[in-house]
């Protein structure tokens, strides 16, 4: 029943540099554990249609039954998207009759008011979290670095590439730009390393 996954959260070319090829199950492993410190074994439901279409949120069956919902916080927490997951939670726990968790990743550059974190409402608690580092730019050009030596990346490497989008930073400008060459590295690398196969 476990390791039921899709492949949305990271593209091929991501996959095929990080150790081991992973899926979104491992991607969603590393969040959960590096982020919310929950390390255990989850099924991703993907078969429950959540109440907003375009929700990137799906379900995770955490080992003993607990539902879990997740979700990434591209922007700034509204009072419109706060009341969305609670919106999508409460249909959760009607479908489930249990008490629902959230875990929503948020970036560094979203702005969540602290009134609202941790919040709980009923037998529903949403839990707002994000990496408090400043290193994305340092993380970016040590992954660079081995891209460009033709290294392989190794587990703490995937790890800290998975996570990448959600790390702090010194200069935001600095950051996106340097994420941006990255990324197009990474698709480089690929086709490069599979034209010469």
């Amino acid at each position: 029943m476990f390791g039921i996954y899709s492949n949305k959260r990271l593209t091929e070319n991501e996959r095929a540099i990080l150790h081991l090829n992973p899926d979104d199950y491992e991607w969603y492993m590393v969040v959960l554990g590096q982020v919310f410190k929950d390390h255990r074994f989850f099924q991703v439901r993907e078969d429950i249609e959540l109440p907003q279409k375009d929700d990137d949120g799906v379900v995770l069956m955490m080992e003993g039954g607990d539902p879990i919902y997740f979700k990434t916080l591209n922007g700034d927490l509204t009072d419109e998207e706060t009341e969305a997951i609670y919106e999508t939670c409460s249909f959760l726990e009607e479908k489930f009759d249990r008490p629902i968790k959230a875990y929503i990743l948020c970036r560094a550059s979203s702005t969540v008011c602290v009134s609202k974190c941790n919040t709980c409402r009923g037998n529903i608690r949403i839990y707002f979290n994000f990496l408090g580092t400043d290193d994305g730019e340092e993380i970016i050009e040590r992954l660079e670095a081995k891209l460009k030596n033709n290294e392989k990346f190794n587990v703490e490497d995937s790890f800290d590439h998975i996570l990448l989008p959600y790390s702090g930073y010194k200069n935001k400008e600095d950051f996106e730009e340097k994420y941006r060459h990255y990324m197009d590295c990474i698709n480089s690398y690929v086709e490069a390393n599979e034209g010469g196969s």
